[in-house]
């Protein structure tokens, strides 16, 4: 077989191959909105990958245009050290913080091209010599991509990482293979130039849109990446003093100062990684520290402020949705004790106001039976109407303050929709307002009170009619997620202003000139009481939107 032939053959598939990955990478960052600030990293991520594989797939195509037209092999030397300037800027693409200060990486390929000048080219050694080590930098740098791929799998748990991770394998043993300085045709590159298609062929599978836009910061990731980097410093320098001895031997001077700086790279790398890990995240960590003890002391209104996409980012705003949460729980206890208290007041005083109220109305029925006259039988009426509208009142405190017992039975929410949107079709139709129902109906039945549901219904459609008037519209829709039943009702009204939103359902806080103010009030205590959530959204002059969620168990 003309092994020439394949290897020059397998350089152009490689070739079209990563020109193919890197035009998919590019697309899809150029897909991404770069105006929202999330997005920067991640299409910077991307971009970064496109340019590794873009670099890739000209120096394949370099290398296999060098065997087919018979160039000088010494300009190998530029297309091998363009693969590995191609792999590190994919580490670089997986690990890098602030990955789009790292988009100008890729112009080193500028200078690398200089090696394509035959007055540079041919004042290098020649290239078999240095062959070997410039494989075991391709080698050591697919490694570690390979070793970031198995950690983006630990971490996002999306096999296609594991397929990566095995391409870049399977190229990084294909270069141990081409190490040893044998002709082409021989058994270790055969094994070496027959591996490296199949890597690649894995990578143009595995590396699809998901794959690439999963690809995000972590710590894990730059230790890694920091970390085998620096490791491989004295091992890469060690490699180019050994062939350099078989090619000019060294004197024993010269090779005691080369231990001597072999031993000062090696203790130079673990003194960078050590500060670069207190820098990363020792010190990150101390801020968090630091920051949650000043939250302990400050209050809640205090916030951590960590500025990264990674794991202790993602931690601080943790901590930081805890504090708002704890703030919210601890107004919302308060708003509660407040009415509960308030409750408390309200039906002793509905309960005192009752008999006084039943006395005045018997005093009012006797004045009417015994005395005649217009003026008399006007004040009557008045008197009757007001101690009967102050007994109603009276009637609604003593349900707010007292428990709502709940008869839940599995029911079907859109029923019940339904049959209060019919309830109220006389009222609407006369005002000419316009009232459309939307119901899912994949809704599972759910366990609730039926008359109760349908009286915050009623209440809560009875206040849209009031807030957008003549001509209005509501729309009523129900909506099922993975842990809630929801019923929504919107209108195009007036709408609630920022200030009173916080107040509507508090006890007796009303905007209307004749409510009492109770009506949202019973309608959230019970929805709280069926363990679900009465929320609201408005906007001045955009109408109100009040969503009730159920929970499905």
């Amino acid at each position: 077989m003309d092994w020439l032939s394949y290897h020059i053959g397998e350089e152009f598939f490689i070739a079209a191959v990563t020109l193919g990955i890197s035009w998919r990478a590019f697309s899809v960052s150029r897909s991404i909105d770069p105006s929202l600030d999330k997005n920067l990293e991640r299409r910077s991520r991307i971009f970064l990958v496109s340019a590794g594989f873009l670099i890739l797939g000209i120096s394949s195509a370099i290398h296999a245009l060098i065997h087919l037209y018979g160039f000088n092999l010494n300009i190998l030397y530029q297309t091998l050290l363009s693969y590995c300037l191609g792999l590190f800027i994919l580490i670089v693409a997986i690990a890098a913080e602030r990955p789009w200060r790292k988009v100008l990486m890729p112009l080193l390929y500028v200078p690398l091209l200089l090696l394509l000048i035959p007055e540079v080219y041919q004042s290098f050694p020649f290239f078999g010599e240095f062959r070997p080590i410039v494989w075991v930098a391709i080698s050591y740098f697919s490694g570690v991509v390979s070793i970031l791929y198995i950690a983006l799998y630990y971490h996002t748990r999306l096999k296609r990482f594991l397929f990566s991770a095995f391409g870049h394998l399977l190229i990084c043993i294909s270069a141990i293979f081409l190490f040893f300085p044998t002709g082409i045709g021989s058994s270790a590159w055969i094994h070496g130039h027959l591996m490296r298609p199949i890597g690649f062929s894995i990578l143009l599978f595995s590396m699809n849109t998901e794959e690439l836009l999963s690809i995000r910061e972590s710590l894990l990731y730059k230790t890694l990446a920091v970390f085998s980097l620096l490791a491989a410093i004295p091992l890469l320098a060690f490699g180019v003093i050994l062939f350099y001895d078989n090619i000019h031997p060294i004197d024993i001077d010269s090779r005691r100062l080369v231990i001597f700086l072999l031993m000062l790279a090696t203790l130079a790398s673990s003194l960078l990684f050590g500060l670069g890990l207190i820098i990363k995240l020792i010190k990150p960590v101390i801020m968090l520290r630091d920051n949650v003890n000043e939250v302990a002391e400050a209050g809640f209104y205090k916030r951590i402020n960590i500025k990264s996409s990674d794991e202790l980012g993602e931690l601080g705003l943790a901590f930081n949705n805890m504090f708002a949460r704890l703030d919210a729980s601890l107004t919302e206890r308060d708003r509660l004790s407040r009415m509960a208290a308030t409750g408390e007041l309200a039906a002793t005083l509905a309960h005192e106001i009752k008999n006084p109220l039943n006395s005045i109305n018997g005093a009012a029925i006797y004045i009417g039976k015994n005395f005649k006259g217009k003026l008399v039988k006007e004040f009557v009426t008045v008197i009757s109407e007001e101690v009967s509208r102050m007994d109603k009142l009276s009637s609604t405190l003593l349900t707010f303050a007292k428990p709502l017992p709940l008869n839940s039975v599995p029911s079907d929410i859109n029923k019940v929709v339904s049959e209060t949107a019919s309830f109220l079709e006389i009222e609407y139709v006369d005002q000419e307002l316009s009232v459309t129902v939307e119901l899912d109906k994949d809704i599972p039945e759910i366990s609730f009170d039926y008359d109760q549901i349908k009286q915050v219904l009623i209440n809560l459609m009875v206040n849209a009619f009031d807030a957008i008037g003549h001509k209005g519209e509501v729309n009523i829709r129900t909506s099922v997620s993975d842990d809630h039943v929801e019923i929504t009702v919107s209108d195009n009204g007036k709408g609630i202003n920022e200030d009173d939103l916080s107040k509507v359902f508090n006890p007796f806080f009303t905007t209307k000139a004749r409510g009492t103010g109770l009506g949202l009030a019973i309608s959230n205590k019970i929805i709280k009481g069926h363990r679900g959530d009465l929320v609201v959204e408005s906007s001045p002059g955009k109408g109100s939107t009040f969503i009730i969620a159920l929970p499905k168990r």
